[in-house]
């Protein structure tokens, strides 16, 4: 019986063998395509950003226009209430000369 052990022992481990090697072939096919789709992916991604790049300039620019017409908005609103006053005060002066009386 121990002759018949030590001859199927072999042949049980060079299948083990044999099926391990397959498996392993499959694993390094399957990591082949796995970094040939990486790179595609990584190639495609760059090529977005190159095309794309302008328009993050053009928004960013945009972005730095907006801001500079937020503070001339601020600006505007008290230069607004200061030119009405001044408005106000140029056409009392205008009535009080013209001799116009308030009814």
């Amino acid at each position: 019986m121990d002759q018949a052990q030590t001859q199927g022992a072999p042949a049980a481990h060079s299948e083990e063998i044999a099926e391990i090697k397959v498996r392993l072939d499959a694993g390094d096919a399957r990591m082949g395509r796995i970094e040939q789709d990486l790179a595609a992916n990584t190639a495609a991604t760059q090529q977005t950003a190159a095309s794309t790049a302008e328009l993050v300039d053009l928004f960013t620019s945009f972005k730095g226009a907006f801001r500079v017409f937020e503070y001339i908005g601020r600006l505007a609103k008290p230069l607004g209430y200061i030119v009405g006053a001044l408005a106000s005060v140029a056409a009392l002066w205008t009535a009080w000369k013209s001799g116009v009386n308030p009814k």
